[in-house]
């Protein structure tokens, strides 16, 4: 049974999508293993912010009018990036695989 270059592309697809999680899940921070499945899901990511160390300064504590500005681009900081997005491609990547390698298994049997 010889393989046929759809059929190595689909499953270099599969590992690639497989890979890309592992990849980043040393990375990956916020799972508590006392929370639920979906409290983990939408809570781990990989953080992108410095932790001082220090409390965060309250909105009423600082400047009045300034921080209350939701567009204040402070308040619009990127802490994180969520886990979740480096599955989406996974899933992707998989499905292509598989339906590549079913592609080839069709056309060969002609």
């Amino acid at each position: 049974m010889a393989m046929t270059n759809e059929k190595k592309k689909g499953i270099l697809l599969i590992v690639i999508g497989i890979c890309i999680p592992l990849f980043a899940l040393p990375f990956v921070s916020g799972f508590d293993i006392n929370k639920g499945f979906m409290d983990n899901f939408y809570n781990t990511g990989i953080r992108i912010t410095k932790d001082t160390g220090q409390p965060a300064v309250s909105v009423k504590d600082a400047a009045p009018e300034k921080s209350r500005n939701p567009l204040n681009p402070k308040n619009m900081r990127i802490e994180k990036i969520p886990f979740r997005l480096f599955l989406v491609p996974t899933i992707l990547l998989i499905y292509i695989g598989i339906v590549m390698i079913e592609r080839a298994k069709i056309r060969k049997k002609p």
